[in-house]
């Protein structure tokens, strides 16, 4: 005969020691989704992460936000199966508009959020008007990096070359022609000021296409970039860290079109890429250096991917963009430029939100007195 009170001790014990373990883990809330054109690829990313986070150390809590209301819903890690998440009845973070208001407290909040919305310190100044430690760059430095002319100002200050630019003002294509002719030249490239993921980028050769691509660029940003196109070697390097920083070797992107765009990054896959880079020491060394001093120069912490040009002809070295929330998906550039040093995805988290709590221990501000 089957000893049922033994049996039901060994569960009860079992059951107690899962609870225990659950217990002793870091609650990392994930943020993703978000209210941005890149919501797609925020939920790739996500996915990346959920197949790579460090179960025994961390409790992962999934927050999915939607694109058209901003709403937040906690969701089962099994609804990024099926897509479910999409679909459940979400909660406004705004306390006077809820009636019930879900489980969202953890240890640390980890946005992967791109685009606007997400990256551009929106979130981060939230988490930091509650006190809460968060995995990335804090909202100022955030926003600073999001805004392409505000970031061409301060790298620029930091006597760092970036390619000549204007803004544009919206429905006014015949102003940013005269411009162009009498002062860049075609070719150009047309960027919202504030987006992500080549998202509204076109590149124009000539007057035919401007005022198209000034049309796309407008539908995401009030404020448009127009930035003279060199012919150059795209180059991206990782960085992360808050006072001491760690720069990753190079690597190079040979776009399959005119250039990386989010066709390519996000569906087509025909870009090829040099992991490291084929470089010169010396240019290695040389790039390295001023992807560091491009993530100083904006105050940034946590990581970002700072994207860079080497134009052919000069050899000079160009700082593009720097994106603090860069792309986390299984081909993505910023964890495949660490596992080429030797830093797999799950080590790689595991720093990232060491960063965060790190962070926020030296930079918390005391408000008791």
């Amino acid at each position: 005969m089957t000893d049922k009170t033994n049996e039901t001790n060994e569960t009860n014990e079992t059951n107690e020691t899962n609870e225990t373990n659950e217990t002793n883990k870091q609650k990392v809330a994930v943020l993703f989704g978000g209210r941005s054109a890149e919501h797609d690829v925020s939920i790739k990313s996500t996915q990346a992460l959920a197949a790579h986070i460090d179960r025994e150390r961390f409790q992962p809590v999934w927050i999915y936000i939607s694109r058209n209301d901003g709403r937040w819903r906690v969701v089962e890690e099994a609804a990024f199966n099926d897509g479910s998440f999409r679909s459940m009845p979400g909660h406004s973070f705004l306390p006077w508009l809820n009636s019930h208001t879900p489980p969202l407290d953890a240890d640390i909040y980890f946005p992967m959020l791109h685009g606007p919305n997400g990256e551009d310190g929106k979130i981060q100044s939230l988490l930091e008007l509650a006190g809460k430690p968060f995995v990335g760059a804090a909202g100022t430095s955030s926003m600073l990096a999001m805004d392409k002319v505000v970031a061409k100002v301060l790298f620029k200050n930091a006597g760092l070359k970036t390619a000549d630019y204007f803004l544009c003002s919206q429905n006014n294509w015949d102003d940013a022609h005269l411009r162009i002719e009498s002062g860049i030249g075609y070719p150009v490239f047309i960027k919202p000021c504030a987006m992500g993921s080549s998202v509204g980028i076109s590149r124009v050769t000539g007057p035919d296409g401007l005022k198209e691509a000034l049309d796309l660029a407008f539908r995401y940003d009030r404020k448009v970039l127009v930035e003279k196109a060199l012919h150059i070697r795209e180059i991206e390097v990782s960085v992360m860290g808050n006072d001491e920083i760690m720069i990753s070797r190079p690597g190079e992107l040979i776009p399959h079109n005119d250039f990386y765009d989010y066709q390519d990054k996000y569906m087509d896959g025909k870009t090829t890429f040099h992991m490291p880079a084929l470089l010169e020491a010396t240019v290695e060394d040389d790039v390295r250096r001023i992807a560091g001093e491009a993530y100083k120069a904006l105050f940034l912490n946590g990581m970002s991917r700072v994207d860079l040009f080497i134009e052919k002809e000069s050899a000079e070295i160009y700082v593009n963009e720097i994106n603090t929330i860069p792309g986390f998906t299984q081909i993505s550039m910023f964890p495949k430029l660490w596992a080429i040093q030797g830093i797999d995805f799950t080590q790689l988290i595991t720093r990232l939100i060491d960063y965060g709590f790190q962070y926020h221990g030296k930079h918390r501000v005391d408000v008791s007195r």
